[in-house]
């Protein structure tokens, strides 16, 4: 096929049906970019696929806003300034947003997601606990049924918490480890990989991957780069949780 711009003019795509997309772009080869009028999720299947091509590509919230402004002009013989549309564009898009954080275990997501929360008056979800509120003792769904089990399950709970708009969401420290995560938790957010470094980084038994000095330092290893070539943006932790709290929001705005 030769398709220099494609546009998505249907429903295709749009939550809660947010792992469809309307076409493969892999039989477009000579596309440029791409245009998805969908706007929830906030970046689309096809979008994202564009992206990781890529190809310029943007989903339909700047639409959806832009058509609003000018709906509004001609209903109340108003006239906005040019600079409206991208202003109340950035806002939506930063109260929509979902601030993700990823990292090892005990670098400090729980926490700093909490305060985060707290700050910003979003809902608050810890994945892990989620599992746990769901299936049991993460432990004990390790000892019973192991790793690929139990990253099945991360994998349920993060595509059906990543669907909503406007949330704090702590990841479990393997999150990353599969892409199909990674892809999810950006449709709608915005991920913070937060780096604690390896000598403050807390072994406990309860961490079935991470419970001594030597498997932490084997997960540290093994994940480094992933955390930081999946995050959109890498936050150093220092220690203490209201400074990476403050960081994180310095950069959301």
């Amino acid at each position: 096929f030769d398709a220099q711009v494609i546009i998505n003019t249907t429903p295709c795509g749009m939550y809660p049906k947010c792992d469809d997309a309307p076409i493969n772009l892999d039989d477009y080869p000579f596309t440029e970019a791409v245009l998805d009028a969908v706007y929830n999720p906030l970046v689309t299947k096809l979008v994202a696929k564009a992206i990781k091509k890529g190809i310029k590509a943007e989903c339909g919230l700047y639409m959806l806003v832009a058509q609003a402004v000018f709906a509004s002009q001609k209903f109340t013989n108003t006239i906005y300034e040019a600079e409206k549309i991208d202003a109340i564009f950035r806002d939506i898009l930063l109260s929509k947003q979902n601030i993700v954080l990823t990292g090892m275990p005990s670098s400090g997501k729980t926490t700093v997601g909490e305060l985060l929360a707290h700050d910003t008056e979003r809902e608050f979800i810890d994945t892990d606990r989620v599992i746990e509120e769901k299936y049991g003792d993460i432990r004990k769904i390790f000892e019973t049924h192991g790793e690929e089990y139990f990253r099945g399950l991360e994998t349920e709970v993060i595509k059906e918490v990543s669907k909503e708009c406007g949330r704090v969401i702590a990841t479990g420290g393997g999150a990353v480890l599969r892409q199909e995560n990674v892809d999810a938790l950006k449709s709608n957010g915005r991920i913070f990989f937060l780096d604690r470094p390896l000598n403050q980084l807390m072994p406990t038994s309860d961490r079935p991957l991470a419970n001594d000095v030597e498997a932490m330092k084997k997960r540290y290893e093994e994940r480094f780069m992933i955390y930081k070539e999946t995050a959109d943006t890498v936050i150093k932790v220092d220690g203490n949780p209201q400074s990476v709290k403050t960081k994180i929001l310095e950069e959301m705005v």
